[in-house]
């Protein structure tokens, strides 16, 4: 099914985006990938920073700073169901990580959601959970405190 490909999509406009001037020109835009996970962020971030540093001379991007500097002022991640992404949370940036609950699709976790999030965060600590399932959305999107 084509929706397990969505992830290719993320992958292709992260590194479009990472490359490009858009972060240079614009510094105050910030964006958040949905609907393709993000456990396969720290890889990408890798092979861009390794790309980029051998070929940022002859090709037209900034050459001054990695797309992973890049990535962690202006990309947020957010997933629906990714036990890769816990796993690497700390490669990604617990503060850049939101979870998404895609509801009322069929991809969600409704009418389970909190149930299975509380699960798959189990051995995750708290105070890195809360961020990730609140307060980086409340940061992102400028939401008031409750």
């Amino acid at each position: 099914m084509a929706i397990t490909l969505f992830a290719l999509n993320s992958h292709s406009a992260m590194t479009q985006l990472l490359l490009s001037p858009v972060f240079h020109e614009f510094p105050g835009v910030r964006m958040a990938l949905s609907e393709g996970g993000i456990g396969w962020m720290p890889y990408i971030l890798e092979r861009l920073d390794y790309v980029w540093e051998r070929h940022r001379w002859y090709d037209d991007v900034n050459r001054e700073t990695p797309p992973s500097v890049i990535f962690k002022d202006h990309l947020w991640g957010c997933y629906i169901s990714d036990d890769s992404a816990l796993e690497a949370r700390h490669r990604i940036g617990v503060d850049t990580i939101m979870v998404d609950s895609d509801y009322p699709h069929s991809d969600s976790q409704w009418p389970h959601t909190r149930k299975i999030l509380a699960e798959t965060m189990l051995h995750v600590p708290d105070d890195e959970a809360r961020r990730m399932v609140e307060d980086n959305a409340r940061t992102f999107y400028n939401f008031p405190r409750c």
